[in-house]
This record gives C-alpha cells, sequence and structure tokens, in this order.
C-alpha cells in the first residue's frame, strides 16, 4: 500500500484543521489493520473505539501532532493517546547504537574493536569466519554473518547469560564479517551487552543515563531482568495491550543479555522527542552521536516497492534514498505490537506509527510502504502545513 493522503488538499487550505496529518495517517493505518477482506483478523474485532490502540505522531519545525484511536485494553476504556506506552521492540537497537558511537566519541571503544576483546574468553567463543573477526561495526551495522538469531533459539524463553554465549559460540557465520549485511536480533544484542560489560553498566542504565534523561523522556525504559519482564507500577496503567489477529496477548520475554535487541517500551510523545533530536530540532550533548548513526555504511537491498529507492544501513538506522533525497528509518516487530520512526533530514519531518497489533496484522512492510513515500512526499510542503 502506498501513501494516498493528498497533502495539496492541506496546503492549499489557510487554516488546515487539528491534527489533519496525522489523522490521515491514522485513518490509512486503521484501513490496514482492520481490512477485512484479507481475512488478517478475528471475526470478533470491530472497527469501534475499543478495537486494537493505534497512536500517529507526527513532528516539524513547527510543531507536533498526536492522532489515537482505540482503548488501552477490554478492561480499560481509557482512550489512547500520545502518553500511552507500546512495546517498540526492534527501535531499541537504535538506541544502543547512538550509545556505541557516543562511546567512540569518548575513546571507551573503536568501531573496528573485535568483539572477543569485551567477552569474557574462558565462557565463550567468537566465531571467525578464514579468520576475519567480528568487529563493534559488524554488530550494529548487521554485517556480522551471524543469523538473525542461533539455531534451536527458542523465542520468548528464559536463557542465562552463559546459555546465549553457548548459542554464540556453536553458530557458523554466513559470511565474513564486514561484507554484506544481514539483519541479525541476536548481534545487536550482543552489541548492548558488550557496551555495558565495557562500562561496567546495565544496559538499561546505559539507554537511561545517556540518551532518556538527556531527552526527558520519562515514560521509554528497557523492560527485562534477569527473569522476567519488569515494568513500573505507573506505566503499567498506561501500557496498551498488544493484539494477535485481534486477541489480546501478553508481553513477549527477551532475555536480558540481549534486551537491546529489543526489550524497550515507549509512548509517540517520547518517541517525537527521540526523532527530534535525531533531526536536529534540538541540541543535546548526543547530537553528534545521533548523527553518527545515520552516515551510510553498507548496502542493505531493497525495502520498497519504489525501483528507485534503495536502501542502505548506518549504525542501527536503516537509510533509503533515492541518491536525491532520504528517509532514516527502523521498525519494531514483536508479540503483539508493532512500530515504525523514520524521518526526512532534508525537510524536517518526522513521524511515529505504534500499534498493539501483531506484524502479521500490520506488517513492516505495510508500515514502510506507508512512511517512506509519506516522509519523501513531504517534500516543499513544510512551510505551508501547521502543526499543533
Amino acid at each position: 500500500m502506498a501513501y494516498s493522503l493528498q497533502l495539496t488538499s492541506i496546503t492549499n487550505s489557510s487554516n488546515p484543521p487539528k491534527n489533519e496529518i496525522s489523522n490521515g495517517l491514522l485513518e490509512q493505518s486503521k484501513e490496514i489493520v482492520f481490512n477485512q477482506s484479507s481475512s488478517k483478523l478475528s471475526n470478533n474485532v470491530a472497527m469501534t473505539n475499543s478495537g486494537i490502540p493505534i497512536v500517529v505522531g507526527i513532528v516539524t519545525t513547527n510543531g507536533t501532532q498526536v492522532s489515537g484511536f482505540g482503548n488501552i485494553s477490554s478492561s480499560n476504556n481509557t482512550q489512547v493517546d500520545g502518553d500511552t506506552v507500546f512495546d517498540i521492540a526492534s527501535i531499541a537497537k537504535t538506541f544502543v547504537t547512538i550509545i556505541l558511537a557516543d562511546m567512540v566519541k569518548q575513546g571507551l571503544v573503536s568501531l573496528d574493536d573485535p568483539i572477543e576483546k569485551y567477552l569474557p574468553t574462558g565462557n565463550v567463543t567468537v566465531p571467525s569466519y578464514d579468520g576475519h573477526k567480528i568487529t563493534l561495526e559488524d554488530l550494529a551495522t548487521h554485517t556480522s554473518g551471524l543469523p538473525d538469531f542461533p539455531v534451536g533459539w527458542i523465542r520468548n524463553h528464559s536463557y542465562t547469560t552463559q546459555q546465549v554465549y553457548d548459542f554464540i559460540s556453536n553458530t557458523t557465520l554466513s559470511s565474513e564479517p564486514g561484507t554484506k549485511a544481514n539483519y541479525s536480533d541476536i548481534g545487536m544484542g550482543l552489541l548492548g551487552h558488550i557496551l555495558s560489560l565495557r562500562t561496567g553498566v546495565s544496559c538499561e542504565q546505559l539507554v537511561k543515563d545517556r540518551i532518556l534523561n538527556v531527552l526527558a523522556m520519562d515514560s521509554t525504559a528497557m523492560r527485562m531482568n534477569a527473569s522476567g519482564i519488569s515494568v513500573p507500577d505507573d506505566i503499567k496503567s498506561r501500557f496498551a495491550t498488544g493484539h494477535i489477529a485481534g486477541k489480546e496477548v501478553n508481553l513477549e520475554f527477551i532475555p536480558e543479555t540481549i534486551q537491546s535487541a529489543g526489550a524497550m517500551y515507549s509512548t509517540t510523545n517520547d518517541m517525537l522527542k527521540y526523532l527530534s533530536a535525531n533531526m536536529g530540532l534540538i541540541k543535546t550533548k548526543i547530537n553528534d552521536a545521533m548523527q553518527e548513526t545515520h552516515l551510510i555504511r553498507h548496502s542493505f537491498g531493497q525495502s520498497t516497492n519504489y525501483k528507485s529507492l534503495k536502501d542502505y544501513i548506518g549504525l542501527g538506522w536503516t537509510v533509503t534514498t533515492d541518491f536525491g533525497k532520504e528517509v532514516i528509518w527502523h521498525t519494531g516487530s514483536i508479540d503483539g505490537y508493532t512500530s515504525i520512526i523514520g524521518f526526512n533530514p532534508s525537510t524536517q519531518i518526522g513521524l511515529v506509527i505504534l500499534c498493539g497489533c501483531h506484524y502479521s496484522d500490520f506488517s513492516p512492510q505495510e508500515m514502510i510502504d506507508l512512511a517512506i513515500p509519506f516522509l519523501l512526499d513531504y517534500n516543499n510542503q513544510k512551510s505551508e502545513i501547521h502543526c499543533d
């Protein structure tokens, strides 16, 4: 599905209705999720305000817009909004790569450091490929040669640190590190773990100290402890329930050792702060580290249906470009939730979509096909569209 909201109808209006852009994207998101002809959802899911929760947020140089649909859960009929909490899954990867870039800037690590330098040699044997070792940059750019998850890995299962090490030790690399980008959850999870070992601080605390506190993202955090999911009581009341085929599900567990691969929650308002910082709309001490993560480092294929657009990988972020314009983005998918954040650095517009639905109901590809054209087509519109 391609983006089809008519920007001209908005920009030609001298007084556009409140949140018209985010409302339009919300309607398109709802159309995808509740497309009855696709038979994706259970028959008992109706397109009512008690249905699957979705929130859309927009940020430009003129401000923000937020639109929400649905309730927090079947037992909590509070309407979702910019302060509603969702699992953001793999968007967490962009946080850990910003921390990596910040630590490089401080001289604590180097991108070309082999990862075995930071892992306990008596507990784990890091695989190599014809003598070529995995580096920190390889983990951050999905070019380590590691699989998405090792053979035998069971999702939603509690693994000890040593068990995770054992999986890695018994994994064969698919390609020479640094040569080919293939998405790897275990690789990015390992990166966060290594940065934690290097600093002697938990990954959760690193994210909090180096990013969340800087941006006052008070409703964002990692959600793992050693053996279970940890969510503060004040967050639980605002946490939108996830769905699979229209049925409510519990949060998926990710082992603490690799929580940086996707064990994170946030709100649309917090994500708009995060996008504002990445876009350079606000100036902070981590701006340089953020900008470093946006730089293209490897080819990453093609995620859209537009042949002129190619994907590249920075540190964690995907960069989609037609070699004239670019969009920098990341999706998140986990049991019960799917999401996307992205921005156009030239036109300075950012987009957040958080949905309490499974990726089979609103797939990353559908989110990409909605978000990328929108962010590209916004060119030359920014001065005429007014946000609240």
